[in-house]
């Protein structure tokens, strides 16, 4: 085995270390995120809920002077949509008493190709941040009725929320308009429970793009 070949080996073997360093600091992250993080805000349509998905964050730490910000580069929303049929109201819940700071409220009609992870992941699914969507004002309170007239299709309604001193974060709802005449069914326990399993997404992508930069460095040395 020459010189050449015993690099490769240790290149290699020091890659491995830095992908075990790196997954079991994930595990922390992932648990401190969850204990740390915004909770999820609530959407309801025609008494169906669905609890939001959570995407980009900076939250403030209980009892603490710092806040952990975790960015997902897109739109996460629960798996499965609230379907409904045009026009309907949307009562929409956020999850602190204190009234917000900052709030706004987008419809952006979506498709297959929109989607980042190709239904990969079954309990969420992820949206290009970059979509262009309809605006809508919504007052500075933390519970709104919101009337909303769309086009048959799926929807991601994004709600971008800031309270002061608190945090802020990106919330994500998955609605299903259909035809007027078309049946509408609900898979109300799916839409509840999907988007409190989101938290520890959102420190994936970090952790990927950290874990390339510091094996590509170390390749070229």
């Amino acid at each position: 085995m020459n010189d050449g070949d015993m690099f490769s080996i240790k290149i290699r073997w020091s890659n491995i270390r830095i992908v075990a360093g790196i997954a079991i600091l994930s595990l922390f992250l992932l648990v401190g995120i969850a204990s740390a993080g915004p909770p999820p805000a609530l959407l309801e349509i025609d008494g169906n809920e669905q609890s939001a998905g959570r995407g980009g964050s900076c939250w403030k730490v209980e009892n603490e002077t710092y806040s952990i910000c975790a960015d997902t580069f897109s739109i996460i929303t629960p798996a499965e949509p609230l379907v409904t049929r045009s026009p309907f109201t949307a009562h929409l819940t956020l999850p602190l008493q204190e009234s917000p700071e900052k709030l706004g409220f987008s419809a952006i009609r979506v498709t297959d190709d929109d989607e980042l992870l190709n239904r990969a992941v079954t309990d969420f699914r992820a949206w290009s941040y970059g979509l262009q969507g309809m605006e809508i004002h919504v007052p500075l309170e933390r519970e709104s009725d919101i009337n909303l007239s769309l086009e048959p299709g799926l929807y991601v309604l994004k709600v971008f929320v800031k309270w002061k001193d608190i945090g802020s974060v990106t919330y994500g709802f998955l609605v299903q308009v259909n035809d007027p005449e078309a049946e509408v069914t609900n898979n109300v326990t799916n839409n509840v429970s999907s988007g409190q399993n989101t938290a520890g997404f959102e420190v994936f992508p970090a952790i990927m793009t950290l874990l390339l930069v510091i094996v590509i460095r170390r390749n070229r040395r």
